[in-house]
């Protein structure tokens, strides 16, 4: 890798850096606003709140990996390169951004009971994730180029299953519990070579 190109890899892994610190506030910014709002928790509160949770610890592990990759770049590393960049920005799109965005809606219904304003977050959400998702707006779409529609679809079709399970409160425990261990085995999957 010559200089040049070790320097606009550089600046890219600092552009990322910064966006996914910046998407780790809002998530903590979210949190201390809806955690005042309750004094107990039972678990159909729990579990949102848990996302979000969730969310926000995996922007932090991913920022931190990806700012790791920096030192790769300029060791010259370029296999321990490929796995930091793969393994950072696997766990911020799938425990990161896909959590984030599809728990806000989840949180939304807890909030309130209002149907209009439910259905407007969860449409304004799935919409998001589906436009930033397929029409190549993703920090995966260059390295997963394609598996990456495929497990978005995926993602999302299990995304609108747990919104209707919650609005329904139709085994929204065990939808929510499946709903995390696929995301955790897309995101463990996600940076293996035979899976991209």
């Amino acid at each position: 890798m010559n200089s040049d190109e070790k320097n606009l890899l550089l600046n890219q892994i600092q552009i990322d850096v910064a966006l996914i610190s910046f998407l780790m506030v809002i998530s903590v910014f979210f949190i201390g606003s809806v955690l005042p709002q309750f004094n107990s928790y039972d678990l159909s509160v729990k579990i949102p709140i848990s996302f979000l949770i969730v969310s926000t610890f995996s922007f932090l592990f991913s920022t931190l990996i990806l700012s790791n990759a920096g030192g790769q770049v300029l060791d010259g590393n370029s296999e321990k390169l490929k796995k930091y960049l793969m393994w950072g920005y696997s766990i911020s799109e799938y425990m990161g951004v896909f959590l984030f965005v599809l728990s806000i809606p989840l949180v939304i219904s807890i909030i309130t009971s209002d149907l209009y304003l439910r259905i407007i977050t969860f449409s304004s959400a799935i919409l998001g994730l589906g436009f930033y998702q397929f029409m190549g707006f993703s920090l995966l779409e260059k390295h997963f180029t394609k598996s990456s529609k495929m497990i978005s679809a995926f993602i999302i079709l299990l995304g609108i299953g747990l919104f209707v399970s919650q609005v329904l409160a139709f085994h929204f425990t065990l939808v929510s519990s499946i709903f995390l261990i696929l995301i955790l085995i897309i995101t463990c999957l996600g940076p293996m070579e035979r899976f991209q």
